[in-house]
């Protein structure tokens, strides 16, 4: 299309001469042509405005060129595509690298070690110059053998001293072509270099029956046929099986030279990683070692042999507690493989119950040196799951190396002083426990043999005795047929153990088979005793044979709520002779929640599987990991008490205007002197809040501590929160210019009931008061939990059906 006109107005002109001037194509006014190749215009459009529009057709030559720059594009097009088949074809394609690793034993390294070297030395020096030698010579083999097509690189990834020698680690890659090298091909060039030395390794004396290759990445673009492929071994990793209860275990030398420094020289297979014997373990080993060389943790190396090597004793095998777990977690747990992660699942581990029960965080005393927190050794209270921090102390030195330790004193005493009926501890807790009931009499002994307190409180097992150091279980002879009595003797010790009363009381045979060659020599063989008179206030018993081994097994009814059974006949004293400084077992219900391994909130337990917080604290936190943890009165520290619990779900309050939540735990706590849950407040009458406290942190958020508040109008916070009607107003007793204490989201306000001597959980706070002066004077809002009573009761009936 061209154009071309006059926008300007003009004196009238004729209508011939007008068109011809203005369209001015070469024309005269005689009609001659001006211009040889010009003609005529084919269309003419004429507007108002005397702008004029032609149409010309695209000439001859220009189709041409059209044709021909359509033609160049289709080539390039195609010779694009040809380059990308080429490619494909010719060269290989990098995604579909094949990684093949796996490891030989070498006995001897011939001429290139000196005279005086062994072969078993693992010096770096030497290790670096006999990796590089095997790295070329596994290079030049493969790169002149069939697969030299596809072949890329060959490396030595460690070298690990064995019984036979050393294992060589390796790792070869390939890029398929056509096809995929299966794990035979790859297996047969070694396997021939092995058997019959050439060139490439001729100064090497090997074992070729411990060649083992596996493929660690698979080709995933590439659609093999059954034929070309060659089934891979399985892993050596196995899935996980559930845990036997006791299993018996034939124990066999701890063999690893990895694990060497490990206290102790007994292990067993399978390990704790699903290895079903040393030569799995070997060819998994490297895996491992780069976990190891990641250095996440000064714990890695430690906790990595007591899985692949866990302690084997008196035909059981000690897993690492679970506080240990969730130390090496801090540091390394981003770290492990997927397929290594269920294994290393810290839920799998038991919690510390005495000597024995589980493996404890090594050097825990070197690691509070580490936080700056060595003041705490020697100070009465643990701080490792062991209490290593308090055995080396002068303050134990009495007790000898066999000696207990006063749960919550600076003191220590021979085993022979424990229930003798005179108190040696300084708070009586050497008295204490000589009546129990446990699930078998081994485990008892483990969680009584360090400390005065801390047996787990078992609702159902053995009734079980113990005086001067002997223990042992409480015979039926002779009222096994007189029910009664029975159920006088197990309703006496149920109570005494703070349950309400008991339940059943059977007689049943003693089918708990002790070790007759138990590690502990000066340990003496359990003993039977019977009841004298079963009706009596205080039971009395006599030393028996019991020769049908018939036993007494209990089992009670609800333990207690709300009392302080560590603080023993303190208990009944409320708030009297409580420390400021929470003490372990001042607050047995408390929690501390955990977001990744870090403290953001607290709760109370109400039940063995719930406590009860505030929903606030999970607000923006739909994928965090949480945690629960109990029996602890320092967050930097692991008390020989300590228990932790993953937080699996939430239930939020259905009242209007409250925060408050119930939070379930994924497995049930084990209800000890530490961990025991506290009282809901009675639905009938108004509770009297004369003595009530609340639990916050110190300024440095690590020691907890007591506040004591006082119960306020609620037209007091209304100006400094948001008042409800299901709220609590309180106001701390101290004076406002004493500020030391940091209330999390989620702590509770208990108040003591002086006629039931028990305490109760009236409110839980739902936003975190920091410590500032302004911040600790100024009252607080706490949701009432009198409220809620009837829905926490029915949310946790519902979960147990």
């Amino acid at each position: 299309m061209t154009f071309s006109g006059n926008m300007k107005e003009s004196k009238p002109r004729p209508v011939k001469d007008a068109w011809e001037s203005e369209l001015g194509y070469g024309w005269t006014r005689n009609g001659n042509h001006r211009c040889v190749r010009h003609r005529a215009p084919e269309s003419t459009l004429s507007v108002s405005s005397d702008i004029r529009f032609t149409r010309r057709k695209l000439s001859r030559p220009c189709r041409g060129c059209c044709a021909a720059l359509a033609s160049l594009l289709v080539l390039l097009l195609l010779a694009a595509v040809a380059v990308y088949l080429g490619h494909m074809y010719l060269f290989g394609d990098p995604l579909n690298r094949q990684t093949f690793r796996g490891s030989f034993v070498v006995t001897s390294w011939g001429n290139n070690e000196s005279e005086g070297g062994e072969a078993n030395d693992l010096e770096p020096r030497s290790n670096r110059t006999r990796e590089n030698v095997l790295q070329q010579a596994l290079y030049n083999l493969y790169f002149n053998s069939e697969l030299k097509s596809c072949f890329v690189s060959a490396d030595i990834l460690a070298l690990d001293s064995s019984e036979e020698g050393i294992r060589v680690h390796f790792e070869v890659s390939f890029e398929p072509i056509f096809t995929a090298v299966s794990t035979a091909e790859v297996t047969a060039v070694l396997a021939r270099e092995l058997a019959e030395p050439t060139v490439h390794l001729n100064d090497l004396t090997t074992l070729p029956e411990t060649l083992h290759i596996e493929e660690s990445s698979v080709i995933s673009s590439l659609q093999l046929k059954e034929s070309d492929t060659t089934p891979i071994a399985a892993p050596t990793t196995e899935a996980i099986a559930p845990d036997a209860v006791e299993e018996v275990r034939e124990c066999s030398a701890v063999t690893l030279s990895l694990c060497s420094h490990l206290p102790y020289n007994t292990t067993s297979f399978p390990n704790l990683v699903g290895h079903s014997s040393k030569e799995a373990l070997m060819r998994d080993l490297v895996a491992f070692r780069e976990l190891l060389d990641a250095e996440c943790s000064h714990l890695a190396q430690d906790f990595v042999c007591q899985m692949l090597q866990p302690r084997c004793a008196d035909g059981r095998l000690i897993r690492p507690c679970r506080a240990y777990c969730r130390a090496f977690h801090a540091g390394c747990g981003s770290r492990l493989p997927d397929r290594l992660r269920p294994h290393f699942d810290c839920g799998r581990f038991p919690d510390y119950f005495g000597i024995g029960s589980c493996a404890p965080e090594p050097e825990c005393s070197r690691g509070l040196q580490r936080l700056a927190l060595s003041r705490r050794e020697c100070d009465g209270i643990p701080d490792c799951a062991d209490a290593s921090d308090e055995r080396s102390c002068a303050h134990c030195a009495a007790g000898g190396e066999q000696g207990l330790r006063c749960a919550l004193s600076t003191h220590c005493l021979p085993p022979h002083l424990r229930c003798d009926g005179t108190p040696d501890c300084p708070d009586g807790s050497d008295e204490a426990g000589c009546l129990w009931i446990a699930r078998s009499l081994a485990s008892w002994r483990r969680e009584n043999s360090e400390s005065t307190l801390g047996a787990i409180r078992s609702r159902a097992g053995y009734a079980v005795w113990s005086e001067r150091g002997r223990d042992g279980k409480i015979c039926a002879a002779p009222y096994e047929n007189d029910k009664r009595a029975l159920s006088s003797v197990a309703a006496s010790l149920c109570k005494s153990l703070t349950f309400k009363s008991s339940f059943i009381a059977e007689v049943v045979p003693d089918a708990e088979e002790l070790d007759p060659n138990e590690s502990d020599p000066t340990r003496e063989k359990p003993q039977y005793v019977e009841i004298v008179d079963p009706f009596a206030p205080e039971i009395s018993f006599l030393k028996s044979e019991c020769p049908e081994r018939k036993v007494l097994r209990v089992v009670c009814d609800h333990l207690e709520c709300g009392m302080s059974s560590g603080r023993g006949a303190d208990a009944a004293g409320g708030v009297a002779g409580l420390p400021r400084s929470a003490r372990p077992a001042d607050w047995p219900w408390h929690a501390a929640l955990l977001r990744s391994y870090v403290h953001a909130c607290d709760a109370a337990l109400i039940h063995a599987s719930w406590l009860i917080t505030t929903a606030s604290c999970f607000q923006g936190q739909p994928k965090a990991e949480w945690t629960a943890r109990f029996g602890t009165v320092r967050i930097q520290s692991t008390t020989p008490w300590q228990q932790e619990r993953r937080i699996v779900g939430m239930v939020r309050s259905p009242v209007e205007g409250s925060m408050l939540a119930l939070v379930r735990l994924e497995e049930p706590v084990e209800m000890t002197d530490f961990v025991r849950p506290i009282c809901l407040p009675e639905n009938s009458a108004e509770p009297t809040r004369s003595v009530c406290n609340t639990l916050g942190w110190t300024r440095n958020r690590d020691q907890l501590q007591r506040v004591h508040v006082v119960s306020s109008p609620m037209n007091t916070c209304e100006n400094v929160s948001i008042a409800t009607v299901n709220g609590i107003c309180a106001e701390p007793l101290y004076d406002q210019d004493d500020c030391d204490e940091e209330e999390y989201a989620g702590s509770s306000m208990m108040c003591f009931n002086e006629k039931t001597k028990q305490w109760s959980l009236e409110g839980v706070s739902a936003w975190r008061i920091a410590c500032t002066k302004i911040g600790l004077g100024r009252p607080r809002i706490y949701d009432s939990i009198s409220s809620h009573v009837d829905w926490i009761r029915r949310t946790i009936a519902n979960s147990a059906r």
